[in-house]
């Protein structure tokens, strides 16, 4: 039917439509890839000539493009981890050291007891301590978090009265101070010894007496919080 309308048009009508058809059809497709060309973007890899390259907002080589952004940033935090998480391994055991210096309240008759210890273990050729009396004091305790959290510390002082020399006192306050247990000196009271007599009729110089506010923090480690 299409062919007889077709064999009835004159010669020229004929050839107009030749010629049209293929030309609307080539057109057509030109649209067609015109508008693809828009949605997928320019090609990132420059396999398409400059001229056919359009850049509409959201295409799809944008998209492509942006997500390849964002998967480098996160692939670089996670790049970052192994560093981070070695970090925070150097401050766990600088929080785990911190804490073994700072006794635990359980602990405060055994501080007290580690204060007479330190006396006697001065070698007596370095000098003579002896402690007489330790008295603690407590203060009240005082929260690490005003938020609720965290562990509450405690300031305690140990008045502690003993008698000695003068190097082997020196040496006392010195092994206090470099104990592993953390102690400061907070004040030294001294009343020299006398020159007196020994049976003998020799001068000999009788002990300092001595009076030391030592003190340190103990701690209450509060529990469920992910220790």
């Amino acid at each position: 039917m299409a062919l007889r309308a077709f064999n009835d048009l004159n010669k020229r009508q004929q050839l107009a439509i030749l010629a049209g058809v293929p030309s609307a059809v080539a057109l057509l497709l030109i649209i067609l890839i015109y508008r693809a060309l828009g949605v997928l973007g320019p090609d990132q890899q420059d396999r398409i000539p400059s001229f056919m390259l359009r850049n509409l907002p959201g295409n799809i080589w944008s998209t492509i493009t942006d997500t390849e952004a964002q998967i480098a940033t996160q692939q670089a935090e996670i790049d970052k981890g192994p560093a981070i998480q070695k970090e925070m391994e150097g401050l766990e055991a600088d929080i785990k050291a911190a804490r073994e210096r700072l006794p635990l309240e359980s602990e405060k008759i055994d501080m007290r007891l580690l204060i007479e210890k330190l006396a006697r273990d001065i070698p007596s050729d370095i000098g003579n301590v002896q402690v007489n009396s330790v008295r603690i004091i407590e203060e009240a305790p005082a929260s690490a978090s005003r938020s609720g959290t965290g562990d509450e510390t405690q300031k305690v002082t140990y008045l502690t009265e003993l008698t000695g020399d003068l190097n082997g006192i020196i040496k006392y306050i010195d092994v206090i101070e470099k104990n592993p247990r953390f102690m400061t000196v907070n004040s030294i009271q001294i009343r020299p010894g006398s020159v007196t007599l020994d049976a003998e009729k020799k001068l000999f110089l009788t002990p300092h007496t001595v009076r030391l506010s030592l003190s340190t923090f103990v701690y209450n480690p509060q529990t469920g919080k992910g220790r």
